[in-house]
């Protein structure tokens, strides 16, 4: 997969958790998923190893994009993105 691809499932998922509230059955709040993920950006442009372990944490089934997407209306859109993420991290 290209890198490209995998930055620009990680923006747009920073693009709908700006406009989201943090979900109450997570135990991360928005705002922190958003620094984990611009980490992960980081080192995907700087050709670094994204943390893999990290990707597949905040993506998981009933993780906690998953349940601030659901939180905010945009779960669908959730596991378009997750598909992505999954294709890169070979799950």
């Amino acid at each position: 997969m290209e890198i490209e691809k995998l930055i620009a499932a990680l923006e747009e998922t920073i693009t709908h958790l700006q406009k989201s509230q943090s979900s109450g059955s997570s135990n991360m709040s928005a705002e922190e998923i958003i620094r984990k993920l611009e980490v992960e950006i980081s080192k995907a442009r700087n050709a670094k190893p994204t943390d893999v372990y990290t990707l597949e944490l905040l993506f998981a089934p009933t993780g906690v994009i998953q349940e601030t997407s659901i939180d905010n209306g945009w779960g669908s859109r959730f596991l378009r993105i997750a598909d992505v993420v999954d294709e890169f991290i070979g799950g």
